[in-house]
Parts: structure tokens; C-alpha cells; sequence
């Protein structure tokens, strides 16, 4: 059974609480905050570049991607 996104998050939720300088804390989830979004993009790379790789059209990845524009979909492909 795959795992729940709340429980793959618990172990940095429990890491972040346990931080008990709340500065330290906040550097911390900045740190979080974009090791996350360098995550997302290259996520969100990967699927539109594996769409793209199944033969799909920019605007049907777009739309299977939150109906985004097919140029936002190229952007994503591009890792951008």
C-alpha cells in the first residue's frame, strides 16, 4: 500500500517541531521550503517530459497538468 503524503511529511514535521530556538526553526523551514520547490520542478518536469515522451501534444499536457497553457507546459517540460 503506498504511503499517505501525511505520513511521508510526519518525520519533517517532527524535525521541525523539535527545533526549539524559533529562529533555527525558521531558517529551517526556508531551507525546507526550497529543496521543496527545486523538488516540484523537477517533478513536474519528469511528467511533462513523460507525457511528452507518450506521444501527447503540449496543450493535452497542459491540460492534464491543472489546464495550464500549453506554453506553461513547455516551460514545465523545460524544467522551468
Amino acid at each position: 500500500m503506498t504511503e499517505s503524503l501525511d505520513d511521508s511529511f510526519a518525520p519533517l514535521n517532527a524535525h521541525l517541531r523539535a527545533i526549539g530556538d524559533l529562529s533555527e526553526r525558521y531558517r529551517t523551514i526556508r531551507d525546507a521550503e526550497g529543496m521543496f520547490e527545486a523538488l516540484k520542478r523537477t517533478q513536474l518536469q519528469e511528467v511533462a517530459q513523460g507525457l511528452r515522451a507518450e506521444g501527447k501534444k503540449w496543450k493535452e499536457i497542459g491540460e492534464i497538468m491543472g489546464g495550464v497553457s500549453y506554453q506553461r507546459a513547455f516551460q514545465y517540460g523545460r524544467g522551468e
